[in-house]
């Protein structure tokens, strides 16, 4: 079974937006800590934060580039001493507030994080964001079948067409716990409800990828390459390209317009 954390991934890449929004946390949570010799970047850290203690006020600028190393590094309780005066200044703003309840998870203050959630929810009862980050701290702390039928209410509760992404964070919600079928099916009512997104025929063919179902990861792809088609998106078509090589398919398989003989760019992107 998928790590917990593996439920995210497909949220993160296809809800999330903001480079420094709560996901920068997790997204740099793998990444190692521990580099050995103290870097430059180290000291200047090191040197911003005695400013910081010292009250001495950091450009915006500054800030976020020490914000941004610190979470690099997995310095989580340093850089929740760089967020909280920002977020005092930018109380209503929703990436901030969820790098913040995201650091208290990942410095072990769960009721912390779980608190903080569900302040966000009373403002936010629908925001995805909000709900992927609370589903993932209650699971860590026990509560995580409790979540996951809240989820579930509201995502009933709203009508067909409006509930792309709380229906992708339960359909990976409901994946990671051991329900495929089930998932797969909440993705087909999905890909259903909201013909012109891609992003329904792109969570079944990860999903799809996972279980070594070549056939139909080609047939997602091509799917959701029509509805890009249809939606005249070139960055969604260059996204659907780059899934292409990255699993090992050949971008040419995926669109019957294109010729079946590759062309030099699709024999060199070829893994």
């Amino acid at each position: 079974m998928p790590r917990p954390t593996r439920m995210l991934l497909l949220g993160l890449s296809l809800v999330s937006a903001s480079f420094l929004g709560w996901s920068l946390a997790a997204s740099l949570t793998t990444q190692s800590s521990a580099l050995g010799n103290q870097t430059n970047d180290d000291l200047q850290a090191e040197e911003l934060l005695d400013r910081l203690e010292a009250q001495e006020e950091l450009t915006p600028n500054t800030r976020r580039k020490l914000l941004e190393r610190l979470l690099a590094r997995g310095r989580f309780e340093d850089a929740l001493l760089v967020l909280q005066p920002w977020l005092a200044e930018q109380p209503r703003s929703l990436n901030l507030a969820l790098l913040s309840a995201d650091l208290q998870r990942l410095t072990g203050n769960i009721d912390g994080a779980v608190s903080e959630l569900k302040q966000l929810l009373s403002l936010h009862p629908l925001d995805a964001q909000v709900l992927q980050l609370l589903l993932l701290v209650e699971q860590t702390n026990g509560n995580g079948e409790q979540a996951l039928n809240d989820l579930q209410k509201r995502f009933n509760g709203q009508q067909p067409g409006t509930r792309l992404e709380l229906g992708l964070l339960l359909a990976d919600a409901l994946r990671l716990k051991g329900q495929p079928q089930v998932a797969e099916q909440l993705y087909g009512q999905l890909a259903n409800e909201s013909p012109a997104d891609i992003r329904p025929p792109l969570a079944l063919a990860l999903m799809k990828r996972d279980e070594g179902e070549v056939e139909a990861v080609q047939a997602l792809l091509q799917e959701a390459r029509r509805r890009q088609g249809r939606a005249a998106d070139g960055e969604n078509a260059d996204l659907i390209d780059q899934l292409a090589v990255r699993w090992g398919l050949s971008a040419a398989r995926l669109d019957p317009i294109k010729p079946t003989r590759p062309t030099p760019r699709a024999a060199a992107d070829r893994p």
